[in-house]
């Protein structure tokens, strides 16, 4: 009986033992960083390296999905850009709107977690799948769900603390092709990826208070106001639209130093 009572006290010490140092290890090897909105969190294993981002902000969420963002990795702890995963791939991504599948919200222009509930939404039936893999001057695009590349990302929404979060799996091998390479003094930047300005985007303002502000309009406008302008002068529509797509997204520009090995 009591050799019993000795063998599961040891097993118990030996369980205990063993959370306390697994529980030690992930402390120790994971680093997380405050950065305005955004929290960034990366560990890693023998393998691999894992990084997310997670935020509250609509306008981050959305400058996400629009923009796309470069995640880079350096090895030597510095701000190198020579290689990086950019995901999702600027091209026809717009920002979350109403639809008829979409959750019923108030009227009116849709509250910060209204916004990110609609993305949720949208990210269950139409995820992007396509991403690019730079390493120095190799560029190749593989896609997020089947490819050989062992890379894994997705985007989601936590919809208990209902924030957006964006989750990147990258073998160790792909960030440096050396064996033998040293991760303590990893170094990993985000920024948002930079778009051209669209200059027939531009000019659709101009032309659309061009029709209603000649000819048959020309009775609205007022006194003094250039033509092609809208009636309603810099404080009118255009003004507005134009204070409404600067709000809508948030630029991410960062860098942190990681505690990986």
């Amino acid at each position: 009986m009591k050799t019993k009572i000795l063998l599961l006290i040891c097993i118990l010490t030996m369980k205990s033992s063993f959370a306390i140092s697994l529980y030690t290890d992930i402390v120790i090897d994971t680093t997380t960083v405050i950065n305005n909105t955004e929290t960034y969190q990366t560990y890693n294993d023998k393998a691999y390296v894992y990084f997310s981002i997670e935020t509250i902000d609509s306008k981050v969420a959305t400058s996400i999905l629009r923009q796309g963002i470069n995640i880079y990795f350096d090895t030597k702890g510095k701000k190198k850009k020579n290689v990086s995963i950019t995901y999702p791939i600027a091209n026809n991504q717009r920002p979350p709107r109403r639809n008829k599948d979409a959750p019923d919200e108030t009227r009116g222009f849709p509250d910060n977690d209204s916004i990110i509930r609609q993305i949720g939404h949208r990210l269950k039936n139409n995820m992007p799948q396509k991403a690019l893999y730079q390493y120095y001057d190799k560029t190749k695009e593989f896609n997020t769900l089947l490819n050989n590349e062992g890379i894994a990302i997705e985007l989601k929404v936590n919809e208990e603390r209902n924030s957006f979060i964006y989750y990147l799996k990258i073998p160790k091998n792909k960030i440096n092709v050396k064996s033998d390479i040293d991760f303590s003094k990893l170094s990993i930047g985000v920024k948002t990826v930079e778009r051209s300005r669209d200059n027939s985007e531009r000019a659709r303002p101009t032309q659309q208070a061009s029709v209603g502000g000649g000819g048959r309009g020309g009775g609205r406008s007022r006194g003094g106001a250039p033509q092609g302008r809208s009636g309603n002068g810099p404080g009118g529509n255009q003004g507005r639209s134009k204070d409404r797509k600067i709000e809508s997204v948030s630029t991410i520009d960062f860098w942190f130093k990681t505690t990986s090995k």
